[in-house]
């Protein structure tokens, strides 16, 4: 290892324990030459490699003297703003270039290239900071400084507990380390996240806020993540006003037990004024009512509205959703879509879930119960007794029945033995969740051999539908 030249100009408290700080820990092969003033400042024990010289270090002769050897940082650390400028001034009278390290607590304004600022100030800001409950702890010593290193405590309830790293989408981010029981354990695909877990991250600092807010993220916020608003779509040439009013009082119901903060109804080609009044009459403070009378392309007016609002649940009727065209349209929103059909919520009493062997239901398992939660559903699990899948589909239902416990929500398992889809049609009062993958957009009703029960989700639209997306 090169050995380095160091100079340290120490005055005050903070230069003490930095001082021993280096004394302590000191795992290089500099040589310390140490100015210092106050005879506190000099250990009882001088180790190799640290030389101490006893004189102002605002005096710029004696200061010279200590310049016949090439430095390659110089640390100037004292205890008032008029000794930290002249010393700071006089090193740069003796050489314009040398590299300089200066403690700051007054605010100095210092226009200098070769010149590092150590804002105490702002130091003892974050660190007090990093003490509140609940905010990410930023790394504040290494890399870039700016937030792409983020430490973050996983808690009870979290949308990423019981989930395999594998399952979660990484996208200018990474899980980089996770710290379980002081251990270090290295991230792979199938170690699944524990609540108290600690994550260290690493990634862009705006996404990194963004995924802290995830983990963070408790339960009962829903349509939260997505968005903070529920959005009724209704078309009113393609339905009748029995299914207008039905759709109407569906939309309601979700939005007075969900935690949205407003449901937008959006009415296009109206045609019956006696509906379009009924429709109307539910305008209120959180409830509101736009109607569209220009016949303008509905998609146009759909991401207009989405522009000016941050909706989370998109709400339409089930034969909305069955034109493949428009459900595509969904998909890309990637926003959840609530299909609504002729059953009735206050009659309904559990969520259920198809269970496949595909890890990414994982994703959008902590919002199942949330929306379970909140609309006081049991959820219930339907997997095919004849999957030959097995171990797969175990990991699932095991990581559904660890969530039930964390929320104390009630959960049924059902071995279905023959047709699931079969199965399901016989029951009664169900509220069906899917993930909206990309088998579902391009489910073909006309395709006699398919056997895949995501792309049968038509047969089953006698119950409402609600299709979450999986990032």
């Amino acid at each position: 290892m090169q050995n380095r030249n160091v100079l340290v100009l120490a005055d005050g408290i903070v230069a003490k324990h930095f001082i021993n700080r280096i004394l302590e820990d000191d795992l290089t092969s500099n040589t310390y030459h140490i100015v210092y003033m106050d005879e506190d400042l000099k250990p009882d024990e001088v180790k190799e490699r640290f030389y101490f010289y006893h004189f102002d270090p605002t005096s710029f002769a004696k200061l010279s003297k200590l310049f016949s050897r090439n430095y390659k940082q110089i640390i100037i650390v004292l205890g008032n703003k008029f000794d930290t400028l002249a010393a700071y001034e006089n090193i740069r009278k003796i050489n314009k270039n040398a590299s300089i390290v200066l403690y700051d607590r007054w605010d100095l304004k210092i226009e200098d290239k070769n010149y590092i600022k150590v804002d105490a100030n702002e130091i003892l800001a974050n660190r007090l900071y990093d003490y509140l409950p609940d905010v990410p702890k930023i790394a504040q010593n290494v890399g870039l400084q700016q937030g792409e290193i983020m430490e973050v405590l996983v808690p009870f309830g979290s949308s990423y507990v019981y989930r395999h790293i594998g399952t979660i989408e990484q996208n200018k981010w990474k899980i980089a380390a996770i710290y379980r029981n002081n251990k270090l354990l290295l991230p792979h695909s199938n170690i699944m996240i524990y609540p108290n877990d600690i994550l260290l991250l690493i990634g862009e600092p705006e996404v990194l806020k963004q995924i802290f807010k995830s983990i963070k993220r408790e339960i009962g916020q829903f349509p939260r993540p997505y968005g903070v608003d529920s959005y009724l779509f209704i078309d009113m040439e393609s339905l009748s006003s029995k299914e207008i009013k039905k759709l109407v009082l569906e939309a309601i119901y979700s939005h007075k037990k969900l935690n949205d903060k407003r449901l937008m109804i959006r009415v296009v080609n109206p045609n019956d004024f006696k509906v379009l009044n009924m429709i109307k009459s539910y305008d209120s403070k959180d409830i509101e009512v736009y109607i569209d009378y220009s016949y303008e392309n509905r998609k146009k007016i759909i991401e207009q509205d989405l522009k000016s609002s941050r909706v989370g649940l998109f709400i339409i009727h089930k034969s909305e959703f069955l034109k493949k065209p428009f459900r595509k349209y969904l998909y890309d929103l990637n926003i959840p879509v609530l299909a609504i059909s002729e059953s009735t919520f206050t009659k309904t009493g559990e969520l259920a879930l198809i269970v496949k062997p595909d890890k990414t239901l994982e994703n959008i398992s902590s919002t199942l119960f949330d929306i379970a939660i909140q609309l006081n559903l049991s959820i219930s699990l339907y997997e095919s007794a004849e999957d030959e899948n097995k171990e797969e589909v175990a990991a699932i239902v095991e990581h559904f029945e660890n969530l039930s416990s964390i929320f104390s929500k009630n959960l049924n398992i059902y071995k279905i033995r023959g047709n699931i889809i079969k199965e399901l049609k016989k029951r009664e009062n169900l509220f069906l969740a899917f993930p909206f993958t990309k088998e579902i957009v391009n489910a073909n009703p006309y395709n006699i051999f398919c056997i895949d029960p995501y792309r049968l989700y038509y047969k089953l639209d006698r119950f409402h539908q609600i299709y979450l997306p999986q990032s």
